[in-house]
């Protein structure tokens, strides 16, 4: 409410002073000057509130100094249409970063048709903070996370099914319907959750129990292994990465593999 009244009064000072039906209507020269003046002294606030942290009430004061502002540019149609677009890209912002775009729209009224004098007089508004980008401290963070491994191991299983070089299914003795295929993922996700710093627990048999008398060979991990260094490249996961966890499947070979070839 505070910031409506304060916008009314500056705004009283250009349009209050040329309603009156006595006036003579006003010169585009005389207009510019109120235009300049009126945009100046809300910059002049709204930077005022701005810097006591009130971000929201700064927004809206330069909202409404254009929104009254923009029609009397109608002889300056570049200048309108430019204003225009910092408006319309201010609603798409927070209230920080939208008044820094309605500022820039003001500042631009200023240097357009009084290139000089109030607009380098103006104190700048400081930048918005830029918000903190999260760390990621683990491998798992750089792996995506459960969404990004989760694609991972989607595609991996994809290609690996299919491919004769791994023999999968065992020659067709294993059977997975898709029940079976689902509790199959969910179990490699935990456990490069817990092998990469992930919050998920792996509750599977252990390596060397759950592919006992499956009989594969160093051939078939090898393949595997192929399979999953392509599926990690284009899922666009970095090389160091990529070689970090390869590293950690390629630590289970000895407990998965018992067949020729080994």
């Amino acid at each position: 409410m505070r910031t409506r009244v304060l916008a009314g009064a500056i705004l009283a000072a250009l349009l209050g002073t040329t309603a009156r039906a006595e006036d003579k209507p006003l010169e585009r020269l005389d207009l510019d000057r109120r235009i300049v003046k009126v945009v100046y002294e809300s910059a002049l606030l709204g930077t005022d509130i701005y810097n006591r942290g009130r971000r929201e009430e700064c927004f809206r004061l330069y909202q409404g100094t254009l929104a009254a502002v923009l029609p009397l540019l109608d002889h300056r149609p570049k200048l309108a249409a430019s204003v225009k677009q910092r408006m319309d890209k201010a609603l798409t912002l927070d209230a920080a970063e939208g008044a820094h775009e309605l500022r820039a729209a003001l500042d631009e009224i200023q240097n357009e048709i009084a290139p000089n004098p109030l607009a380098k007089s103006l104190p700048k508004e400081p930048k918005p903070e830029p918000k903190p980008e999260p760390k990621l401290t683990t491998l798992w963070d750089r792996l995506g996370g459960e969404k990004g491994v989760q694609k991972v191991v989607d595609d991996l299983i994809a290609l690996a099914i299919e491919d004769p070089k791994v023999n999968f299914l065992r020659g067709g003795t294993v059977k997975l319907d898709k029940k079976g295929v689902d509790s199959l993922k969910q179990k490699l996700v935990e456990m490069i959750s817990e092998t990469t710093g992930g919050p998920l627990k792996y509750t599977g048999k252990d390596m060397k129990t759950a592919h006992a008398g499956m009989k594969i060979t160093s051939d078939e991990f090898d393949a595997l292994a192929t399979i999953l260094a392509e599926v990690l490249k284009k899922n666009k996961v970095a090389d160091a990465d990529a070689a970090a966890l390869l590293k950690i499947v390629g630590s289970t070979k000895p407990l998965m593999v018992e067949g020729k070839g080994m």
